[in-house]
């Protein structure tokens, strides 16, 4: 008995001694941009959102492919007609991540203005101006109303691109909620 036990330490020593840290490190981002293709061309062609909306910089007359759409689910309707600019200034609450990996069932949260689940009560807006952000972030807040609270899926194309841009890896699709408290036109001499 003690031989037996004597070899089931040594061969487990071998085995742990074989092993290499690597051996254990999960690859979060592994073929990063195949899967963010394919899970937002899933999405698009699954028409399981409410509507999606154009590039708002693209022409009416200008060739289109799906990645030229951000996805829209409408999770509250807000109230007015009204939207921002492109050059306003909005108040908004958001939540971002990224598509689910391995260690990040629901995705990566790589920023936030408020913890969800959205407790008006304790949410500080943030504020900037409907150009500073990337090009999906921009084009649906165009279409938003005060009071909207909108699932935004963007395709990389329309996010930050092929590039890693800080916590995020370059080729990752962004899922944002947003929720657009206000906006408003600067004015000459505004330090907001």
């Amino acid at each position: 008995m003690k031989i037996q036990h004597y070899l089931y330490v040594c061969l487990s020593l071998l085995v742990l001694m074989s092993c290499s840290e690597k051996d254990d490190t999960v690859n979060e981002y592994g073929d990063w941009q195949k899967k963010n293709e394919q899970y937002f061309e899933a999405a698009y062609l699954a028409h399981d959102y409410d509507f999606s909306l154009r590039k708002y910089s693209l022409t009416e007359d200008a060739a289109t492919d799906h990645t030229d759409y951000v996805l829209v689910d409408v999770l509250g309707e807000g109230s007015g007609t009204a939207s921002p600019y492109l050059t306003d200034s909005v108040s908004v609450h958001y939540v971002g991540h990224l598509i689910p990996s391995p260690s990040y069932a629901a995705g990566y949260q790589f920023d936030q203005s408020f913890q969800a689940p959205f407790d008006a009560s304790t949410a500080v807006a943030s504020r900037f101006t409907v150009n500073g952000v990337v090009s999906g972030f921009a084009t649906a807040l165009l279409k938003m109303h005060r009071g909207d609270h909108w699932l935004v899926t963007i395709p990389y194309q329309l996010g930050y691109g092929i590039s890693d841009s800080g916590s995020i890896p370059g080729y990752s699709t962004l899922i944002f909620e947003i929720i657009l408290e206000d906006f408003w036109t600067k004015k000459k001499g505004d330090r907001d």
